[in-house]
């Protein structure tokens, strides 16, 4: 600590002799350490000084109090260095303990009258520094300043003096600057901070150090400088609300919203009152993230906040969480009833149509709440069980809101366990895929099959993909479970071919997810190919219609390449998406298949008949090929082949099957199953 402090510590015998300083008097004085050692410190200030600092020091071997003086130190170069001193007798040590700090300044009648050079560079360094340099008597008059003063309390010189230094500070702060100028004017140096009020009313924040000074060994005065430290303060500002306040909304962040959601539970405890935490989900804001960019998607979630906030009361907090999850914390909550209404008025203000540059956004909100004490007595409790009703709101689609019940609890274990051996599914050979035939309406023998993968669950047996394809998509398992099927389909068809039997396309379908900007998808596709040989005519991928309404321009860039490289690509689900035609006209694909909603009713349905029908014939002028999914009766073959669909695939020629049984039908019965269909 001695040898790093800027202000010179000093350790002295009984004599004044120097038994130990800091390497700060090299700076301040000229001096190393080691040319000081074991000289007297009266030997070092000037000699007008040397009396006094001697007859000092020896007064203050039976005082209680610490020394404090001015005085001048002698630079190595013989200038005078104008020096606070302040000195205290250890008689355990024997010893003195003195810090000596070198004053910036000085008032020119505080210079040595007897030594011109010395007051001009005096005057000199309290004219031009750049810090606020001023004096105030006894009385608390100004006696002198420096432009610097004048400039940072917008006061002419003239108007500074002999006005008072409460003038010059913001009234909540005056109690304390009183107390630090009285200390001062008892020998008691310090630093502290202070709001100053300049002439025109604005205020500025300083750092102020005041300073006893001293005349014939007396204390006349306080000496003291002032910084401007208003951008420093507004910074660590800013700094601070970073750390608490989500910087695209305005709104607090996590730590904010913990902290004052703790401080609810407190309050709730002594009122006897509750607590509820709102949590809450925006519904399919990615698509307008994907489909406007991620600009819009920003103006979106400022807007969203904006209408929270208006929905809650003073006292309440509205936080954004992260993404598109906010959360709010009602204090003081008399009935939980008022929870609920409060809760539908939040979902009816996220529902409101939002205009944003010619587009009409419509989102909807999914919230969970959960209450104290009831659902928990500690703030991270209250806010975990709100999130898991939150989750349960959002199954039951939009604009919903769920209660936090107990047994969400198990649901939210069962989930984690079902996580669990997903990701373990892959590494213990666990999945499968099976093949679904599909028949050329014409001919009805096999031209294709889709690659449709199976959980073969240690315990719950074979387990379809409606019920953990959802899952692999929201935990970021997809894309590895993706490239996974798309290896072991391209694999099965090289295997089929190498047995000799009749060549057939195999279709792999493709998540959304797997279409997303920064995905791999593409080296996938080659890689697989390029490691099985298997030629690129006989793979297609199958891509869902809302799928490609995503990332629009970056989906036909994937696209453009995967058909360059000679794989086909058929439009899965159609007519259940919000494509437009001008749009499928861009697009690289060389099929559709019409979804299975529109076929089961076929005919039965004069609005899917006629749907059916104009897709056909659509598809037809736009030259793809046509597959009608969900094919179970032969009245549906009858209108299928009348309308000149192409392909069909469904139980009435065969569910999805190993790829042994798949291959069974390829070398024995290719054509078995005959249909009259004229």
């Amino acid at each position: 600590m001695v040898d790093i402090s800027t202000d010179v510590l000093i350790a002295a015998d009984a004599q004044g002799k120097i038994r130990r300083i800091g390497k700060a008097c090299l700076q301040s004085w000229g001096y190393s350490p080691e040319d000081l050692h074991h000289r007297r410190l009266a030997d070092l200030v000037h000699e007008h000084d040397r009396e006094d600092l001697d007859q000092s020091l020896t007064k203050q071997r039976g005082a209680e109090r610490e020394l404090t003086l001015q005085t001048r130190f002698l630079h190595k170069d013989g200038r005078a260095v104008p020096t606070a001193l302040r000195a205290k007798w250890s008689a355990a040590d024997n010893a003195y303990y003195c810090v000596a700090q070198v004053l910036p300044h000085a008032a020119p009648h505080l210079a040595e009258s007897g030594s011109t050079d010395a007051s001009r560079r005096l005057q000199s360094l309290f004219e031009h520094h750049p810090d606020g340099v001023f004096a105030f008597d006894l009385d608390g008059a100004l006696i002198e300043a420096n432009p610097a003063f004048s400039g940072l309390t917008g006061y002419a010189h003239e108007d500074l003096l002999s006005m008072r230094y409460q003038t010059l500070i913001a009234p909540e702060h005056r109690r304390m600057v009183t107390e630090r100028f009285v200390a001062a004017s008892r020998g008691i140096a310090s630093c502290f901070e202070s709001v100053g009020v300049r002439k025109d009313g604005t205020r500025f924040e300083a750092a102020v150090t005041a300073i006893p000074m001293t005349a014939d060994h007396r204390i006349v005065g306080v000496h003291g400088i002032a910084r401007d430290i208003t951008q420093l303060k507004n910074r660590e500002r800013h700094i601070e609300r970073l750390a608490t306040h989500d910087s695209l909304t305005g709104l607090p962040n996590r730590n904010l919203l913990d902290d004052r959601l703790r401080h609810a539970v407190v309050q709730a405890e002594r009122s006897g009152r509750r607590v509820a935490v709102l949590f809450i989900d925006l519904n399919r804001f990615k698509v307008v993230n994907d489909s406007l960019g991620h600009d819009k998607g920003d103006i979106l979630l400022c807007i969203i906040a904006d209408r929270l906030r208006q929905c809650m009361r003073e006292a309440d907090t509205v936080a954004r969480i992260g993404g598109d999850e906010f959360a709010i914390v009602l204090e003081e909550v008399s009935m939980p009833e008022s929870v609920i209404t409060v809760a539908r008025n939040v979902l009816s203000a996220i529902e409101r149509p939002v205009r944003l540059e010619g587009h009409q956004l419509a989102v909807s909100g999914s919230v969970g709440c959960s209450l104290f004490p009831k659902d928990g007595t500690e703030a991270a409790t209250l806010l975990r069980n709100a999130d898991l009703a939150m989750y349960e709101a959002k199954a039951a689609g939009g604009g919903a809101l769920r209660l936090y019940k107990a047994d969400m609890d198990e649901r939210a274990k069962a989930r984690l366990t079902h996580e669990h051996d997903l990701r373990r599914a892959l590494e213990r050979d666990e999945l499968v895929v099976y093949y679904q035939p599909r028949v050329d309406i014409n001919s009805q023998a096999i031209v294709g099959a889709e690659a449709l993968v199976r959980w073969n669950h240690p315990e719950r047996g074979l387990v379809p993909p409606n019920e953990f394809i959802p899952l692999a998509e929201e935990i970021g398992l997809i894309s590895q479970l993706g490239e996974w099927v798309l290896m072991q389909a391209c694999m099965q068809n090289r295997i089929w071919q190498n047995a000799g039997l009749p060549p057939l396309k195999v279709s792999v379908n493709l998540s959304p997810m797997q279409l997303d900007p920064d995905s791999a998808i593409i080296d996938a596709v080659k890689h697989a190919l390029r490691s099985t040989g298997l030629e690129p005519r006989w793979l297609e991928l199958e891509i869902t219609e809302s799928s490609l309404m995503q990332n629009v321009e970056s989906t036909l860039i994937k696209l453009e390449e995967i058909r360059n490289a000679g794989v086909s690509i058929s439009i899965d689900d159609f007519g259940t998406g919000y494509s437009s035609l001008s749009y499928l006209r861009r697009l690289p694909v060389s099929g559709l298949k019409i979804d299975q909603s529109f076929i089961r009713d076929i005919t039965a349905s004069r609005d899917d008949e006629a749907i059916v029908a104009a897709t056909i014939a659509l598809a037809h002028t736009m030259n793809l090929t046509v597959v009608a999914e969900g094919v179970t009766t032969e009245e549906q073959i009858r209108f299928l082949h009348a309308n000149e669909c192409d392909e069909v695939q469904g139980f009435l020629f065969g569910a999805a099957v190993p790829p042994e049984e798949l291959a069974q039908l390829l070398r024995h019965a290719p054509r078995s199953r005959r249909i009259a269909i004229h």
